[in-house]
């Protein structure tokens, strides 16, 4: 999803477009490998090579992410498991490829000229905007972090659990939740990691989520601790 692409085709591409307001032409072309991943961008006589982490096909694009550094960017992205897609970006400046960042694993970036981007990143059943600020003179890509993101999902209680006033498991309970309840989850504090049982990090688990009920209760419950005991969320990835 972008709101500022300029130029965007599949397959193995060859463009020819203006990316640093020069008014000439630079010839970009970009092959993919979908043996290795591995996928060559040249622009002129520049070359780059980078590897997808996961990807069945790819798009090249032209995007404008800062309208006022006199750049032009190339996103190449590759599409992986669920369509989620791997995005590298590059601008070309004085007759070099300059690589500007790497967003892993998302359903699309939208940019509006103003050096932000926002990434609709999955979330298992809902999806979180993701805000980043693209800095055109470091050649970075760096996550603005908040509190809180939007969900506004709704489900009804199958199994009772508790809702919690505070984000804290030693938080004392504001409502216990009885099977039927309609619920609404408002937001959601996407910042906790907890461990697997191997030791790994899970950044998915523990993270909270705000709920109110169709009565006007409300409070907070970790997603392991609700996920088996509502329904009506649409589960997928």
């Amino acid at each position: 999803m972008f709101s500022s692409v300029l130029f965007g085709q599949i397959k193995d591409t060859t463009l020819n477009i203006d990316l640093n307001f020069d008014r000439e032409e630079e010839k970009i072309s970009c092959s993919y490998n979908e043996g290795t991943l591995e996928f060559t961008l040249k622009i002129n006589n520049a070359v780059v090579n980078e590897k997808f982490m996961d990807s069945y096909d790819y798009a090249l694009e032209v995007i404008d992410i800062n309208r006022n550094d006199n750049l032009k960017e190339v996103l190449v992205k590759g599409y992986g498991n669920s369509d989620q897609s791997d995005m590298y970006f590059y601008q070309y400046i004085n007759g070099k490829i300059v690589p500007c960042g790497h967003l892993p694993s998302n359903f699309g970036i939208e940019v509006t000229g103003n050096s932000k981007i926002t990434e609709h990143a999955w979330m298992g059943f809902w999806t979180a905007k993701l805000k980043y600020d693209f800095d055109s003179r470091m050649k970075t890509i760096v996550k603005i972090e908040e509190e809180y993101y939007d969900v506004n999902q709704e489900c009804e209680v199958t199994a009772p659990f508790k809702l919690l006033v505070k984000r804290d498991d030693n938080s004392e309970t504001a409502v216990t939740l009885s099977p039927k309840t309609k619920l609404t989850i408002i937001k959601a504090d996407i910042s906790p990691v907890c461990k697997y049982e191997d030791g790994t990090d899970d950044d998915f688990s523990c993270d909270w989520f705000y709920f109110k009920t169709a009565d006007g209760k409300q409070g907070w419950c970790r997603l392991k601790d609700f996920q088996q005991n509502v329904d009506g969320l649409i589960w997928a990835g």
